[in-house]
């Protein structure tokens, strides 16, 4: 009986240890901000993304439809804010500076930047990524969920966002409507 006393503790305690992760998740830091009145925050299924009225090639197609979840965080910028705009944007760099986040590409242009990245398998991506800053205007965090998401397909449909081919309005005017 006191063999198999110590042998629940050593397994409970190595599973305590074990899953006591210090490494701060992006989901996390997603769920601390839900409640934060300074951040917006947004959680939709792609069935509201108005795929059929968008003009878009066979790849960005099949990167839209790959999407299932999206979620979606954002802190505008103000006056009052600009330190902890500071901290949050240090926040998410360092999340994403994990070895399990792969780097898909940056871009920027006009005060923005903006960083692809993503995780999973090269040929079938369990999340996509994007953190922009934009120094006038605050930082905004998505994160893609879905079923086989491929890194070329998912690149291929950010260059059509950043060049202002996909329109995003449907986010915009949701982003409004907590301001």
């Amino acid at each position: 009986m006191k063999t198999l006393i110590q042998i629940i503790a050593a397994i409970c305690f190595s599973l305590a240890v074990t899953s006591c992760n210090s490494e701060p998740s992006l989901q996390q830091y997603f769920v601390d901000r839900q409640n934060d009145n300074e951040f917006i925050a947004v959680d939709l299924p792609s069935s509201l993304l108005d795929k059929e009225k968008i003009e878009l090639s066979k790849d960005e197609k099949e990167a839209l439809e790959s999407i299932k979840k999206v979620n979606f965080l954002a802190l505008p910028l103000n006056s009052s804010n600009e330190a902890k705009m500071a901290k949050e944007s240090e926040e998410i760099t360092k999340i994403l500076s994990s070895e399990k986040y792969e780097t898909l590409m940056r871009f920027g242009s006009n005060g923005m930047s903006a960083v692809l990245k993503y995780q999973g398998d090269d040929d079938d991506i369990d999340e996509v990524i994007v953190f922009a800053t934009h120094q006038e205007k605050g930082l905004a965090l998505v994160r893609l969920l879905g079923d086989n998401m491929r890194p070329e397909k998912m690149a291929s449909l950010m260059r059509s966002v950043e060049k202002g081919n996909l329109d995003l309005s449907a986010l915009e005017q949701i982003a409004k409507t907590f301001e």
